[in-house]
């Protein structure tokens, strides 16, 4: 056992020294490296020749540096060692990696014999959409029999003179299929009883109706939609796919097929299973283009995570910091025109309107929307509007802010005021919007980049990005 051990780390080895050399380093961000094959399948993915967007290879560097710095952040904190992480990148990464453990020609092979089966069990004739109406013949008497003839009777002349079947199979049929219009689906001839089959499958035209018949205990009358040859192999192929997937008997098979076809391909002495574990644990190594999706979703998160922690949450909850950004950047959110800060009232009469103003008259601002609220406490009084308000954007803040156009009264909420006051430039970081938060979610982001460049020392290696190419 040790010889053979042996033997394959040796052999590892020698293809370990030989990708390397075939895959060198492009760049570095601590002691993490990080070889052209890597960086080349998302430069390749990523790439796009919309217009406006910059694609250079510089550019993209740049970016992914910074990418791989987040990620390196992440690692350091240990995020990818935490169960949540764990638990959902193995999710991921367990669901990917079975179509690249499984045996392509094995499970090409079976789809076809599954077309092959398939197509032998609905035959010549192909398949047909059919709906079924019935009354059910009650009991064995003469009277049983002649009530439910008249009634299957009925149904038909409704049908000859343009009733629609399915509003009729919902309210006369006596079979589980009336929940459905009568609809049974697309069937074979094998998949029906002889007799419906016979009367189905001789129906030529489609939507066509046939007169009513006797089948065991029931009178019927049958619809058929459409008709269609069963096709070609390819016109089923994904759909006979997607079948296999839920065979965990079929799936099997395939993985083993594959185990064993990589244990032949590597030397290994083990059985399919022990092959298949093996597989399975080597599988980003011995696969590259899964080793790149792998690391893709693994990295993916990792960025996620550390990014909501240094950028996303912190820019909704350091409110000190964003305060102090708004001010220093005051100036890039100067306003074209003034704008009015307050909020519009819809009250049910003018005197609620007064009340509705005077109530905030002497309040902060941040105080005015519970103090508004309060007026609903029993019954709704009032509606309230926040601004703040630009000229042009609102038919009733532009009449009673602006003094411009006209609006028609709501006849819920006649009386229709404004409570507040002009303002020239943003006073505080609500007056910005969401615009101020995405822009101090770039100020954090820069400034932590900053830092990560300081701790982690970085290279890229020119000459290979040079070599990057888009491929064929």
């Amino acid at each position: 056992m040790r010889r053979y051990v042996t033997i394959l780390l040796s052999t590892l080895f020698a293809w370990t020294v030989y990708a390397q050399d075939a895959d060198p380093v492009l760049m570095t961000v601590g002691d993490n490296e990080i070889r052209k094959s890597e960086f080349e399948y998302f430069y390749r993915k990523n790439y796009t020749d919309a217009p406006g967007q910059k694609n250079d290879l510089d550019t993209y560097a740049g970016l992914y540096l910074n990418f791989k710095l987040k990620v390196q952040a992440a690692v350091d904190e240990g995020i990818d060692r935490q169960e949540a992480f764990l638990n959902e990148f193995k999710e991921y990464r367990d669901l990917q990696a079975e179509e690249y453990l499984c045996d392509s020609a094995f499970l090409e092979e079976t789809a076809r014999q599954t077309f092959r089966m398939s197509a032998d069990e609905v035959g010549p004739d192909g398949i047909v959409e059919v709906y079924i109406l019935s009354v059910h013949i009650a009991g064995p008497t003469q009277d049983a029999f002649d009530a439910a003839a008249h009634r299957i009777d009925s149904v038909y002349g409704l049908l000859l003179e343009g009733e629609d079947y399915r509003e009729l199979a919902a309210r006369y049929s006596d079979d589980g299929a009336a929940r459905n219009g009568g609809y049974i689906g697309w069937m074979s001839r094998g998949q029906l009883p002889e007799e419906i089959a016979d009367v189905a499958f001789a129906l030529k035209d489609d939507g066509s109706l046939s007169t009513p018949f006797r089948y065991e205990d029931y009178f019927v009358i049958v619809k058929v939609g459409g008709h269609q040859d069963f096709g070609r192999y390819e016109d089923h192929r994904s759909s006979i796919y997607e079948w296999m997937k839920k065979q965990d008997g079929i799936m099997k098979d395939a993985k083993l097929a594959q185990a064993r076809k990589m244990s032949e391909k590597y030397g290994w002495n083990l059985s399919p299973e022990e092959a298949l574990l093996r597989e399975d644990s080597l599988l980003e190594t011995l696969i590259p283009e899964f080793g790149n999706i792998s690391r893709e979703y693994h990295d993916g998160l990792l960025m996620f995570e550390i990014s909501s922690r240094e950028v996303w949450e912190k820019a909704g909850e350091d409110t000190i910091g964003l305060l102090k950004f708004f001010k220093e950047n005051r100036k890039r959110y100067a306003f074209d025109e003034p704008r009015f800060k307050g909020m519009l009232i819809f009250a049910k009469s003018d005197e609620l309107l007064s009340q509705a103003k005077e109530a905030v008259q002497d309040l902060p601002y941040s105080e005015w929307e519970d103090v508004l609220a309060a007026f609903n406490e029993e019954e709704a009084r009032i509606r309230v509007m926040k601004g703040p308000f630009e000229k042009g954007r609102n038919r009733y803040s532009d009449k009673e802010i602006f003094g411009t156009g006209s609006y028609d009264p709501l006849e819920s909420w006649p009386s229709i005021g404004a409570v507040g006051h002009m303002m020239k430039a943003p006073e505080e970081p609500s007056d910005v919007g969401g615009q101020l938060i995405n822009d101090y979610q770039d100020y954090l982001e820069e400034q932590w980049l900053k830092l990560l460049k300081k701790r982690y020392r970085t290279k890229v290696n020119k000459k290979v990005l040079k070599t990057v190419t888009l491929g064929d």
